[in-house]
């Protein structure tokens, strides 16, 4: 699974979070953090977990709730909503449909 490396460089970009900052929170030497970040190299879970646990919260909190999302199916999201949530969906799905912003297609 690729998804845990792709994740990661998302908080290193969005956080702008450097290889070289990481690698001193973490104690993972800069060139181990390079070959993950470019597929070369697959971390032990535990090296992993500890890579994000170095991290500032704001950042493993990213990390989990991405993690979580990609995770949820539509279905799984839709069947745990309030009426009140699944009208307000419904509300922004036909505003963005009559912009023209959401692609129609016919199966």
């Amino acid at each position: 699974m690729n998804w845990h490396r792709e994740l990661f460089n998302d908080v290193l970009s969005r956080f702008k979070y450097s290889a070289k900052q990481v690698s001193i929170w973490s104690g993972v030497h800069e060139s181990r953090l390079s070959r993950f970040r470019n597929g070369k190299l697959d971390l032990e879970a535990g090296e992993f977990f500890h890579l994000l646990e170095s991290m500032p919260q704001e950042a493993q909190d990213y990390f989990w709730t991405h993690k979580k999302l990609r995770e949820s199916s539509l279905e799984q999201m839709v069947s745990v909503m309030t009426p009140a949530q699944l009208s307000e969906l419904l509300v922004m799905i036909a505003g963005n449909l009559s912009k023209g912003d959401i692609a129609v297609t016919a199966n």
